[in-house]
């Protein structure tokens, strides 16, 4: 009787696991890894694809593919725009380096991990950029 009753529920649990996953609410996942994302204009000569968060470590920038937008320190904390921030609008981002956040997923915000890509990925600090860039953590923001 107990192998048979073992049996019966060693066959059910499946079939109600099957039916859980199969429930069209629990599709938010597959819907953002399947809708299409538009690869900004810069990333041409970047080999990037969308597929992932970017830091533009020279502005302290992040690109989040999943929002579609950038984020950038402003008044002492992270802003988001869909646009390119005001103080990049005219640097040619294509010509930038980059550091492609490959493992991050993209239900992440790289924004609030900004100290440790600040270090793994630091600044170039080499005079070239014709910008004021606001700095994370930094009192007057440049």
């Amino acid at each position: 009787m107990r192998i048979c009753l073992f049996l019966m529920l060693a066959i059910t649990f499946p079939v109600f696991g099957f039916a859980q996953d199969a429930n069209p609410q629990n599709t938010n996942q597959n819907a953002r890894q399947t809708m299409a994302v538009k690869v900004p204009s810069w990333a041409e000569g970047q080999n990037y694809d969308a597929s992932a968060h970017v830091y533009f470590p020279d502005y302290y920038t992040f690109y989040d593919p999943a929002r579609g937008g950038y984020l950038y320190w402003d008044n002492n904390n992270f802003s988001f725009s869909p646009n390119v921030p005001s103080f990049l609008e005219k640097v040619d981002l294509s010509k930038s380096r980059i550091k492609i956040l490959k493992g991050l997923s993209l239900d992440l915000h790289p924004e609030l991990n900004y100290p440790y890509y600040m270090k793994l990925y630091p600044a170039d600090g080499n005079g070239n950029l014709n910008v004021p860039v606001p700095i994370p953590g930094n009192p007057a923001g440049h």
